[in-house]
């Protein structure tokens, strides 16, 4: 065999073996880029889902500090039956109206979570599991039908009314965030027929709560410590809401709480 051909068999094979390094060197490139790609979408999805939480904490501690409050001074402080018996027509509407609105405000404020988590595409992560489950325990409470129906709400109503009490706010430039309907602006809307009829059932409930809370009290009470519970998960340092501001109602010793 000459010199030449043996050369140039050589130079195949060399070129061949390259041609297969280069090729494996590409195909653990493409490996690692696409490793790298899936921790940053990895990385972003946790840092959005991080944004969220930091956005609506505080709206969201507040309002159900408000809801729990309600419930714990509706059982166990009479706040519904004294102002419900008073002669003073003014006391009256308002302890109706503001406890309407203090449950309607904690459903507009998670249904404006849950577009928010919907849009991001967040799921269950860890991150984000412990305020889905606790949300998720408040609102099997409200739709459950094994207990009293007094402030049973279905899960399409709540959605329902979380809906009507969302409104879009102007923020800067061209973004527009999504808020919960105020309080004075609640109490006009109950005038309009088409707003008022999801509180109906709602209204005729709150005066049987202030007829007789003893009577009615198992979701109240269900209600407050699940909410109780929510608290303790946004604020798990008690940063806002000291512990003694977080008492929660004692169940009856009567199966209550039990599926």
């Amino acid at each position: 065999m000459s010199t030449a051909i043996v050369v140039a068999a050589i130079s195949g094979g060399v070129s061949l073996v390259a041609a297969s390094l280069s090729y494996a060197n590409a195909r653990r490139v493409a490996i690692l880029n696409d490793q790298l790609e899936e921790q940053r979408r990895a990385r972003s999805k946790q840092e959005q889902a991080a944004e969220v939480r930091a956005r609506y904490r505080d709206p969201l501690l507040g309002v159900v500090f408000d809801l729990q409050s309600r419930l714990y001074n509706i059982v166990a402080k009479r706040f519904l039956r004294r102002y419900l018996t008073a002669d003073d027509t003014q006391a009256r509407s308002y302890a109706i109206e503001s406890t309407l609105y203090v449950l309607a405000e904690y459903l507009g404020w998670v249904e404006i979570l849950r577009r928010e988590v919907q849009f991001l595409d967040l799921g269950d992560e860890g991150a984000n599991r412990g305020w889905i489950n606790a949300f998720e325990r408040v609102r099997d409470t409200l739709a459950r039908d094994d207990l009293d129906p007094v402030l049973r709400i279905f899960r399409g109503e709540q959605r329902a009314i979380g809906e009507v009490m969302t409104l879009a706010v102007a923020d800067s430039g061209a973004v527009r965030r999504l808020e919960s309907m105020g309080y004075a602006t609640f109490v006009t809307r109950l005038g309009q027929a088409e707003f008022s009829r999801w509180f109906e059932q709602l209204t005729r409930d709150v005066e049987l709560l202030g007829q007789d809370p003893d009577a009615h009290a198992e979701r109240p009470i269900l209600l407050q410590n699940a909410l109780v519970d929510v608290l303790d998960v946004l604020d798990p340092g008690y940063s806002r809401f000291a512990a003694e501001r977080r008492t929660r109602l004692p169940m009856p010793d009567t199966g209550i709480g039990r599926t």
